[in-house]
């Protein structure tokens, strides 16, 4: 997908395991025609990449958390993992407003638990899909153990 030749044919001689938690992770829809590569399985792409964003996810606060502006009390509505900024929703009497901050400028007041097992899948039809390709990853992780 990214235009280079497949890592598997030009470098990548050791097979890690990928997930489809690493694709929830980095916020990539679970499509699977979007995550997996030419051969059927999950992008190894998103193995390089997972270190990168889980350094990043444990600094920032998940959504749903209560955070402490300058604006004042807000929740967390949106986190861009990358650029480490979040958007926060604000009520004031009957009016919602949001804004977005870095996210070294904002303190977690409250956090709320990360529900990792739960897949959200943009077309039902996909769950199927994802599960089988769940099956292949897991017969692959223990082939390599």
């Amino acid at each position: 997908m990214c235009g280079r030749e497949l890592c598997c044919c030009s470098f990548l001689g050791n097979f890690e395991t990928v997930s489809i938690k690493m694709a929830k992770e980095q916020n990539i829809s679970l499509n699977p025609s979007k995550i997996s590569g030419n051969c059927g399985r999950l992008m190894c792409c998103l193995k390089y990449e997972q270190e990168v964003y889980e350094d990043k996810l444990s600094r920032l606060p998940k959504i749903g958390a209560i955070v402490k502006t300058e604006d004042g009390e807000g929740e967390v509505c949106g986190v861009e993992t990358l650029k480490e900024t979040i958007k926060v929703k604000f009520k004031d009497a009957d009016e919602t407003f949001f804004k977005k901050y870095e996210a070294k400028d904002v303190k977690i007041i409250k956090d709320v638990e990360k529900e990792e097992d739960k897949l959200e899948v943009e077309n039902p039809e996909d769950l199927k899909e994802l599960q089988e390709l769940e099956k292949l990853e897991e017969m692959d992780k223990k082939n390599n153990d």
